[in-house]
């Protein structure tokens, strides 16, 4: 009864006036971004104080939004409803948090050497170890697309280091485990979702698969290329548990209101209080004094001093943001029809400003009165560190050479005492050590983790849901980008430049030019300048948007004919090593010269391979 009077007196306070005042900072907000429409819902304790719609769903149409009928994407916040049918299962008895996932099935479908089992526990909290796969995961039309348990079985990533060792987020392990529920349960894992809990949530107009009637109320998604705005046609995402959801302004709202009572789940007949709770709860950090962890699913975060749990969503043509602030009793949600979070962030900003009092300054973690030393050098600390979350094993891994994943970060030793790392905008953090595995910030209240095995450093982590692993300095991206650039440039000039000679050797009749030497030369070259070439050319045939999901329709076939020119390459190298060997009447700086063009172009190989540009790697 006390809070319901404090809501009220807040609600009497927030008044009208100020309702209007938002709504107009909103619209502000969203007229300076480029989104065509967007949908804003704020909900504080029993009241609804916002629930407005800016623009249209549908530019060619001149369709406005509508809060009842417009169905929109909410991309990864679909994860969280997930993990609601899995824990519901649980409860039932038909699944096991901690069942090795293998056992539901006659033949594993994990199957790899390490002697670490993958469990749900591991799949809802990004811990499985899976490599992170986006090849192909979408389908432009239904009859394209294939159910999810055969693109689970087609698509499974390796698993590129045991379960439970770290957590790095995964759309394949949120999508498994919608597989996993779908195999025990026996229904198709959207009749699940509709008849176990959208249906109990008094979310009538949500579905992880919408019909064709349905979709006539899309919020068509776009994509920004230029000046202008491309409209992108409704696509199929076969990982559909990580994020194929649709929903309405008004089924959130219903949502996030009783997701704010106590015992909501549990009087709608989807979770119990317990699993609510534990649900909520952290369920992986790296370590307990970083900020941030996982739930089943839900991310745990603090944004601007308040404590946050929710969810992001982007894919190409949406963006969106659930966040619920339990210390204030609020929920704000947000979706726009372009990839671009630029309104999400402003308006986040304001709402959180003008909704919730100014939180109290966090007190500073002191720091100890004697750090902890052992006979471990800091130095052993001081490394280039590499985000987790990109392709290790597939083609796409490319986007960390041109900085699309992958963000790469160095900490250096200070003396013998004290370890620098950089901010996020580039300033000096100093860290010393208070832990044998974690270091606490003297400038601010930041702490960072490692992970240690077989007596060497390997990861740091930042966070308690973000790993980085240890580079060797030839890995880095700089150097790789140094590299690269520079081999491929020299062997560029080799093919502009030989043919030119051949043909003047040609016209003034001297052939000594021509030698074997420089015949391999160039063609140790030529292949890798048309791998170039062929790059270019691919990339005129892909739209950017089908980039930006990773190749989620596939990968053009010109990009299957440029990853084997360097295999020629590596071929004639070869030859023009055993030529270099035969070659005794040359001039030692000629011969020189080719030893210098095997090496380039060995190393080029190895750069390549190491970047999965190098075969199909697909």
């Amino acid at each position: 009864m006390k809070l319901t009077s404090i809501l009220f007196l807040a609600m009497f306070h927030f008044g009208t006036q100020n309702q209007d005042t938002l709504h107009t900072q909103i619209k502000e907000i969203f007229q300076k971004h480029t989104a065509p429409g967007a949908v804003v819902v704020v909900v504080q304790g029993d009241s609804t104080l916002m629930i407005e719609t800016f623009g249209l769903a549908n530019i060619e149409e001149n369709r406005p939004v509508d809060p009842s009928e417009t169905i929109f994407r909410v991309g990864s916040i679909s994860k969280p409803f997930a993990s609601f049918g899995v824990l519901h299962a649980v409860e039932k008895g038909l699944l096991d948090l901690d069942r090795d996932i293998n056992t539901y099935f006659d033949e594993p479908l994990v199957q790899d050497a390490s002697p670490a089992p993958v469990t749900l526990r591991h799949l809802l909290t990004h811990a499985a170890g899976f490599d992170d796969r986006y090849i192909g995961k979408s389908a432009r039309t239904r009859e394209e697309a294939v159910a999810l348990g055969e693109f689970i079985k087609n698509q499974l990533p390796d698993r590129v280091i045991d379960s439970g060792q770290l957590s790095s987020y995964s759309n394949f392990g949120a999508a498994l485990a919608g597989y996993v529920l779908e195999h025990a349960d026996g229904r198709d894992f959207n009749s699940i979702m509709k008849q176990e809990i959208f249906e109990k949530l008094g979310m009538h107009n949500s579905t992880f698969d919408p019909d064709e009637n349905e979709l006539t109320n899309f919020m068509t998604g776009y994509f920004q290329t230029g000046p202008g705005l491309i409209p992108l046609q409704y696509d199929y995402i076969m990982d559909a548990p990580a994020g194929m959801m649709v929903s309405t302004a008004h089924d959130m709202e219903s949502f996030m209101h009783l997701m704010l009572q106590p015992d909501g789940l549990y009087q709608s007949g989807v979770l119990s209080e317990e699993m609510a709770t534990e649900m909520l709860s952290v369920q992986f950090t790296h370590h307990h004094k970083l900020s941030g962890g996982f739930g089943f699913l839900w991310n745990l975060i603090e944004y601007s001093g308040h404590r946050v749990i929710g969810h992001d969503g982007g894919y190409i043509g949406m963006s969106a943001r659930l966040w619920f602030f339990p210390d204030h009793q609020t929920a704000i949600f947000l979706a726009t029809n372009t990839m671009e979070f630029g309104f999400i962030n402003d308006a986040t900003h304001v709402l959180t400003e003008t909704l919730l009092p100014e939180p109290h300054p966090a007190p500073s973690a002191p720091l100890p009165e004697r750090f902890y030393s052992d006979d471990r050098p800091i130095s052993d600390f001081a490394a280039t560190w590499r985000n987790t979350r990109y392709s290790k094993n597939y083609f796409t891994k490319f986007a960390v050479l041109i900085g699309f994943m992958g963000h790469e970060f160095t900490t250096t030793s200070l003396g013998d005492s004290l370890l620098i790392m950089p901010t996020y905008t580039g300033e000096p953090r100093r860290l010393a050590r208070v832990e044998p595995l974690l270091f606490q910030s003297i400038d601010d209240d930041y702490f960072l983790a490692f992970r240690e095995e077989n007596g060497k450093i390997t990861h740091a982590f930042t966070t308690g849901t973000s790993a980085n692993e240890r580079l060797h300095f030839l890995e880095t991206r700089t150097v790789q980008q140094s590299f690269i650039s520079g081999t491929m440039l020299f062997f560029l000039i080799i093919s502009l430049i030989y043919p030119v000679l051949f043909l003047i050797r040609k016209i003034r009749k001297k052939s000594h030019i021509s030698s074997s030497l420089s015949r391999f030369e160039l063609g140790v070259a030529l292949p890798y300048t048309l791998t170039i070439l062929m790059y270019g050319l691919s990339m005129l045939f892909i739209q950017p948007y089908e980039i930006v999901i990773g190749f989620g329709y596939g990968v053009p076939v010109l990009f299957y004919i440029s990853t084997l020119f360097p295999v020629v390459a590596f071929f004639f190298t070869i030859f023009l090593s055993a030529v270099i060997f035969r070659a005794h009447e040359r001039p030692v700086a000629r011969k020189v010269f080719s030893v210098l063009v095997v090496i380039m172009s060995f190393a080029l190989f190895g750069c390549l391979w190491y970047w999965n540009q190098v075969g199909w790697k697909f």
